[in-house]
């Protein structure tokens, strides 16, 4: 029999043990298998790595994303992990986000929101990706949020609303032979069978 000993960077993942600042997280060894950590108001998160067609599905979408800020001149940037939302306790990467240039501008010195943010589902990561990480998009202030899920080739696109004094998502989905639009980008709309052809 082994006896394994704890150190300080020994992740801990209860929050009734432990709470971390960004400072602390950002100490912690990277975890193994090609996994990351999220953090959450303190709390510490394993995020697995994705199935494929997960690069598929985000190769097309920042291509149509790409292709209508272009065509209509609208200034912005979009990225891909690593990079990240993050603020005092709390540090997470989307598949793929846009910030506009009036967001960037009032941000100072970390991206601590975004305008909109896309996650590609998968098995290992979807009912995470529904839940915490959505619900932390917006109380981040996110505008909206994609959620592209291959295996059911649908999109569903999330809007921050306020319902009854509270923030909230307002949800539409999209199926095939639909195309999913956009209500923070005006015009764009993604067709869910060129997002979805051949996976």
């Amino acid at each position: 029999m082994s006896i394994a000993e704890t150190t300080e960077l020994t992740p801990v993942f209860s929050p009734l043990l432990r709470r971390y600042t960004l400072e602390e997280f950002w100490a912690l060894p990277e975890p193994e298998d090609r996994a990351h950590y999220d953090l959450i108001g303190g709390n510490l998160f394993t995020v697995p790595p994705p199935d494929p067609p997960h690069g598929s599905v985000c190769s097309r979408l920042a291509k149509s994303l790409a292709a209508f800020l272009s065509t209509n001149g609208i200034a912005g940037n979009f990225y891909y992990p690593r990079e990240a939302i993050y603020t005092e306790h709390t540090y997470i990467e989307p598949d793929l986000m846009y910030v506009s240039d009036q967001l960037e501008l009032k941000m100072t010195g970390r991206r601590s929101s975004a305008d909109i943010v896309f996650e590609i589902l998968s098995k290992t990561t979807a009912t995470y990706d529904k839940t915490n990480k959505a619900d932390t998009y917006l109380a981040l202030g996110v505008a909206e949020l994609w959620l592209l899920d291959p295996d059911g080739k649908t999109i569903e696109v999330r809007n921050a609303v306020i319902r009854k004094g509270s923030l909230a998502w307002e949800i539409r989905r999209y199926r095939a032979g639909e195309s999913a639009s956009s209500l923070v980008l005006t015009g764009w709309q993604v067709p869910i069978d060129n997002i979805f052809a051949g996976l």
